[in-house]
């Protein structure tokens, strides 16, 4: 009986001993036991059946997006082109056009040389010279066939001056006489500062023509000045003398000269400019200076100066004053001058 159980206890020791030795790894090292909270591993996939799709019942795995280059923005270049949707929440912002000025200015250093489509004036001015006195007034009217085409209409109302015709032995010899003068212009704007205009006067007792040339100039520096002239360049005669719609008292001494048979002037050349400056949008400040040569001749050269203002109260109505001197080598040649335009 010892034997038997010597056997089977030695038995049971080399079962054991068998047991050890395969379950000890091959490096040498004792396995660790997976700690208690350490969650299960999660159960494989299953393996897809065969013939079915190669998408079919596989999970997809997300790539994840690799990092900017440029993680500081230190590359940033703000004017490079955007794609449309990139998220930008940039302002853009817009300069608004400058707006024209429509119709016609209240400012006159802000107006055309023409009048507009469609628009029409009618304008005085009355002016006298002191001494030998000589008062005189034209009624002038233009009217805007387009915005580049003008025409205009003169009629000399009167004058008061010493008429030529009277005997020298009659003492009061100043009185009030009617114009006979009338004349009709056109004037095409060729561009925003310079027109050209033609001008027909006519003399009815006795009938003499004159031919009138113009080159009207005007520049509009700013919003308060503007500058111009020479809109009466040239003055011909044509048949016996030139008219002028200055002084009635001058076409009356002419008419008399060509009744006695005097050489008559042959025309003149005006050479003119003028400055504008609106002081406030309704009143502008205007000066004009301008030397005249009678007979085309420099020997009769005359100068002549002019200053005042114009008041706008309303958009249809000019009042205006100026003073001046129609020949500065002569003292009595001062002459004060009015002015009235109403435009419909």
């Amino acid at each position: 009986m010892s034997v038997r159980r010597l056997v089977s206890v030695l038995s049971v020791c080399l079962v054991a001993s068998a047991t050890v030795v395969v379950a000890q790894p091959k490096n040498g090292k004792q396995p660790v036991a997976p700690a208690k909270d350490t969650a299960p591993a999660p159960a494989p996939a299953p393996t897809p059946a065969a013939g079915s799709g190669s998408d079919a019942g596989s999970a997809v795995q997300m790539a994840e997006d690799p990092p900017p280059a440029d993680m500081d923005g230190v590359n940033e270049n703000p004017d490079a082109p955007r794609a449309t949707g990139d998220g930008s929440n940039a302002v853009v912002v817009t300069v608004a056009p400058v707006m024209k000025k429509s119709g016609y200015p209240i400012e006159q250093s802000q107006r055309p040389i023409t009048l507009p489509q469609n628009m029409s004036e009618v304008s005085i001015a009355p002016h006298a010279q002191i001494s030998p006195y000589m008062g005189s007034d034209a009624l002038r009217a233009r009217y805007g066939i387009t915005r580049q085409v003008q025409l205009g209409l003169t009629y000399l109302l009167g004058g008061i001056y010493d008429d030529p015709k009277t005997p020298p032995m009659v003492s009061d010899k100043i009185g009030f006489h009617p114009g006979k003068a009338v004349g009709l212009d056109v004037t095409v704007l060729l561009q925003d500062w310079l027109a050209v205009r033609l001008g027909v006067p006519v003399y009815i007792d006795p009938v003499a023509v004159g031919l009138q040339l113009g080159a009207p100039l005007k520049f509009i520096l700013t919003d308060k000045l503007a500058l111009g002239g020479m809109e009466d360049l040239l003055t011909f005669k044509v048949v016996k003398f030139a008219p002028t719609f200055y002084q009635e008292a001058q076409n009356a001494s002419n008419a008399v000269g060509y009744m006695s048979n005097t050489t008559l002037s042959k025309g003149e050349l005006r050479v003119s400019a003028f400055g504008e400056y609106q002081y406030r949008p309704k009143l502008v400040i205007i000066g004009k200076f301008g030397v005249a040569l009678d007979d085309f001749d420099g020997a009769k050269a005359t100068s002549f100066i002019r200053a005042g203002f114009n008041y706008t109260p309303r958009k249809y109505l000019d009042l205006g004053l100026s003073l001046g001197f129609d020949d500065l080598s002569v003292k009595g040649s001062f002459a004060p001058a009015g002015f009235l335009a109403v435009r419909i």
